[in-house]
Parts: C-alpha cells; sequence; structure tokens
C-alpha cells in the first residue's frame, strides 16, 4: 500500500512538472507549427496573393492612357492597393479557421492537454496568427504597391514612390490592417467555435454593417472596419467624412482586443 501511494504521489508530481515545464515558448512552437502544417493555411495565402494581385492588375490597367486632365486628383496609392481588400477578407478567414478548425477535428482537446493553461494557449494562438499575418500582409501591401506602380508607369499614368507625403504611411498601415482582419477573425472563431458561423459573423461585421446601417444611422458607418480600411488605403489623399487613417487603426485594434477578451473567457470557463 505504501508503495502505491508512494507511485501515485510520483507520478502527480510528475505530471504538475511537466505542465509547469510546458509555457508560453512551447505553446508558441506548437502553434507555429499548426497553423503553417495546414493546407487552409497554404492554399488561403497562395489563393489570396493570386487574386489581389490580378485585381491591382485589372484596377492600375484600367486607368492606363486616359487624357491628361483625368488624372486631376488621381490617387495612384489608393488605385493599386484597393486589390488587398480580397487579401483582407483571405485573412480573416484563415483567422477564423486557425482556431474553428480544431475544434472542427476535435484536435483541441490534443491542445488542451499538451497546454492545461488555456490563457497561455490562447495567447500563443494571439501572438502566432497575429505575428505570421502581420508579416505577410507587409510583404503583400508592398508587393501589391510596387506591382501596380510598374503597371501605371508602363502606361504613362501618374505613379507614386514611397518618398513622397502620405506614401509609405498608407502602404504600413494597410498591411497592419490586415493583420488586424485576420486577428478579428480568430476571435470570432475562438467564441462561436464553428467555421461557417464564425465566417458568417466575420463577413457580416466587415461587410454588411455600412450597408445596414447606413439607412437608419448613416454617421456609424464610418466606424466600420471595411470604411477604415478603405481610408488607411487612401491615406495619401484623406477621404472626407471619415476618422483618420491612424484614428481607424485604433478602432480596428481596440475591436480585436474586444472580441479576443470575449473568446478568453468564453475559452477559460467553458468545456472543450
Amino acid at each position: 500500500m505504501t508503495i502505491a501511494l508512494n507511485t501515485g504521489s510520483e507520478s502527480r508530481r510528475t505530471q504538475s512538472a511537466g505542465y509547469r515545464k510546458a509555457g508560453l515558448p512551447q505553446a508558441l512552437r506548437a502553434e507555429w507549427t499548426k497553423l503553417i502544417s495546414l493546407r487552409s493555411t497554404k492554399w488561403t495565402l497562395a489563393i489570396s496573393t493570386v487574386g489581389a494581385l490580378l485585381v491591382t492588375f485589372l484596377s492600375a490597367h484600367s486607368v492606363l492612357h486616359k487624357p491628361g486632365g483625368w488624372y486631376h486628383g488621381f490617387d495612384p496609392t489608393n488605385q493599386v492597393l484597393a486589390g488587398l481588400a480580397v487579401f483582407a477578407l483571405a485573412l480573416g478567414v484563415l483567422g477564423v479557421l486557425a482556431m474553428t478548425g480544431e475544434y472542427g477535428t476535435g484536435t483541441i482537446r490534443s491542445s488542451l492537454a499538451a497546454m492545461p493553461r488555456r490563457d497561455t494557449l490562447m495567447a500563443a494562438k494571439v501572438i502566432v496568427v497575429g505575428a505570421l499575418t502581420f508579416v505577410v500582409g507587409e510583404v503583400a501591401a508592398f508587393a501589391t504597391f510596387f506591382f501596380g506602380q510598374a503597371i501605371l508607369s508602363s502606361g504613362g499614368a501618374p505613379t507614386a514612390a514611397l518618398g513622397q507625403p502620405g506614401v509609405l504611411r498608407a502602404v504600413t498601415l494597410t498591411g497592419a490592417f490586415l493583420s488586424l482582419f485576420a486577428l478579428l477573425g480568430l476571435g470570432l472563431g475562438i467564441v462561436i467555435r464553428h467555421t461557417a458561423g464564425a465566417i458568417a459573423a466575420f463577413a457580416g461585421i466587415t461587410l454588411l454593417w455600412p450597408i445596414l446601417l447606413k439607412p437608419v444611422a448613416g454617421h456609424l458607418t464610418k466606424f466600420a472596419p471595411a470604411t477604415m480600411f478603405a481610408n488607411s488605403v487612401a491615406a495619401v489623399v484623406p477621404q472626407p467624412g471619415n476618422v483618420s487613417p491612424t484614428v481607424g487603426l485604433l478602432w480596428m485594434v481596440f475591436y480585436c482586443m474586444a472580441v479576443l477578451g470575449v473568446g478568453a473567457v468564453v475559452l477559460i470557463r467553458r468545456d472543450a
């Protein structure tokens, strides 16, 4: 009996020590491995990149060979970055799948068994998804900008350079906004747990908000994520009546923090 008790006590101590060793660095490595190994991650990034470049090509090509007076007030930065709207939606879906995919396959139980501290697990997901999409978003923003400017210059249309006033800010803010769309999708995925429902909620917040609110409270549409994202793309020539690109970015950060905060409560208190 004594041997059995000692064995059980030793087992509990070993298990407890294992839990203590499983901290944020281990959780970050695990979440990174899961995210980059998913087919959905690779396909989403690949398809959204092709889609963004295609829309940029069409947008830039549509304004070539116009009469000189037509370009009065023309914003070449806004014109070429408009294609990143496709990328914003795709990264939002990627954020949703980063969480709902685990609930759909049941692997969330394995994740929680390996990392029973749910706050640490969620922090790791937020950091990994945020870091990956921030880098991808900035690369996409700069790549789209240079690709679009090359098309504009080939047809004699006005072009922009990063050294011109407001251009670098527009490109970097747009890339940061893309990452925030992914974190918003991640938060909705944690709260809702179902892929279809979370994607529908994401689409409602990003796309339907301006449409539904404009007839009854049009002034609120300027705080919609899609409107603020469009204004960050237009940072070189700000749109009248909208919040500034920097304020819009801060509002988007607030939205993400609010949704992720609710998600943290849900993840900690609700069973897997």
